[in-house]
C-alpha cells in the first residue's frame, strides 16, 4: 500500500475542510453534505480507487478499494461522485471515463463508460459536476486544450457503441486562454473555473455557464503578484472564495471572491511545517 500526505485546515469562520493531497495520488474528494463523508483518491501509478472511512488518521487501511483488470482504470486522475454516490473516474492513459456504482468494491466492473473519438476526450484530468449531474472534464491534450461536457447518464455498458458519446458542449480554441488545463471546479452559480498549469504562463480562467467553443474567458487570474505556479486543483467555497493547489511552489493559494488579473492571494498555504508535496488536486466541504 502507498503513502498518502493529507493535511487538513480548519477555517473557524466557514468551518471549511481542506483536503490536499501529494503527487503520490492524483485526487481526493469528499462528497458534500454531512462532515461523517468518506474519502475518495485516485491512485494513478497504481490504477486503483480507494476510500477511506471518515476521520480516517495514520496508518489506516481504506473501507474499501476499487482495483483490477475488470475495473478498466488506467492512470487515473480526475474523480467526481454524484448526489446518488456514483464515482466518476477520468483515466489519462486511456482517455476514457469509468463510472462505477454506489458502494462499488474489488474488481468491480464499470456500469457505464465514456470512451470514443466522438467522446474528444485527450489525456483526461480533473473532473467535475455541477448541481444537474453534467460532467465537466479537463483535457490536457498534446495538441487542444479542452473542456468537455457531458450530460447525466452519458455513455453506455463497456463494450457497447454507446460508450462511444459528444459532449453536449466543449471549451476549446485558441479564444479560450486554455493553457494546459488541469483541475476544473464550478461555482453555486454554475461559473466554470480552470486551473492552466501552462507551457509558459500559469493562470485560472474562469467561463459563463453558457460558454463554448472559442468564447474568451469571462475572469483570468494570471501575474506574478498571483502566486500561481503550475496550477493543479481548483476549488471554491460558497461565499466564492477561491482555492488553488500550486503544484511547483508548493503551496495553496486563496483569493477573494470576484479577484481578477494579477490578484495578490489573501492567504497562502506554504512551508515546510505544512507536509505539502507537490499538491495536485483539492476539495472543500461546507
Amino acid at each position: 500500500m502507498r503513502t498518502y500526505n493529507l493535511k487538513q485546515f480548519y477555517q473557524a469562520s466557514g468551518l471549511l475542510l481542506l483536503v490536499v493531497m501529494s503527487t503520490t495520488a492524483c485526487n481526493i474528494v469528499s462528497s458534500p453534505g454531512s462532515f461523517d463523508s468518506p474519502l475518495y483518491v485516485a491512485n494513478s501509478t497504481s490504477d486503483s480507487i480507494t476510500v477511506y472511512a471518515p476521520f480516517t488518521n495514520g496508518d489506516q487501511a481504506p473501507s474499501r478499494f476499487i482495483r483490477g483488470a475488470n475495473t478498466l482504470l488506467a492512470s487515473p486522475s480526475g474523480v467526481a461522485v454524484n448526489a446518488a454516490g456514483e464515482t466518476f473516474i477520468a483515466n489519462s492513459s486511456t482517455g476514457s471515463i469509468t463510472v462505477y456504482s454506489l458502494g462499488a468494491n474489488g474488481n468491480a466492473t464499470p456500469i457505464r463508460i465514456i470512451s470514443g473519438v466522438l467522446t474528444l476526450l485527450d489525456n483526461p484530468q480533473g473532473a467535475a459536476l455541477d448541481a444537474a449531474g453534467n460532467l465537466y472534464v479537463a483535457n490536457a491534450g498534446a495538441i487542444t486544450s479542452s473542456i468537455t461536457v457531458y450530460a447525466p447518464g452519458a455513455g453506455g455498458a463497456p463494450g457497447t457503441p454507446a460508450t462511444n458519446v459528444a459532449p453536449i458542449r466543449t471549451i476549446s480554441g485558441s479564444g479560450t486562454g486554455l493553457d494546459n488545463p488541469i483541475g476544473v471546479g464550478l461555482d453555486t452559480a454554475g461559473n466554470l473555473y480552470v486551473a492552466n498549469a501552462g507551457i509558459t504562463t500559469s493562470s485560472i480562467t474562469v467561463y459563463a455557464p453558457a460558454a463554448n467553443d472559442n468564447v474568451p474567458p469571462s475572469n483570468t487570474i494570471t501575474g506574478t503578484s498571483t502566486g500561481l505556479a503550475s496550477p493543479q486543483g481548483v476549488v471554491l467555497d460558497p461565499t466564492g472564495r477561491l482555492y488553488v493547489a500550486n503544484k511547483t511552489t508548493p503551496s495553496i493559494t486563496v483569493y477573494t471572491p470576484g479577484a481578477m488579473g494579477n490578484a495578490i492571494p489573501i492567504r497562502t498555504i506554504t512551508g515546510g511545517t505544512t507536509q505539502l508535496s507537490q499538491p495536485l488536486f483539492i476539495a472543500l466541504r461546507p
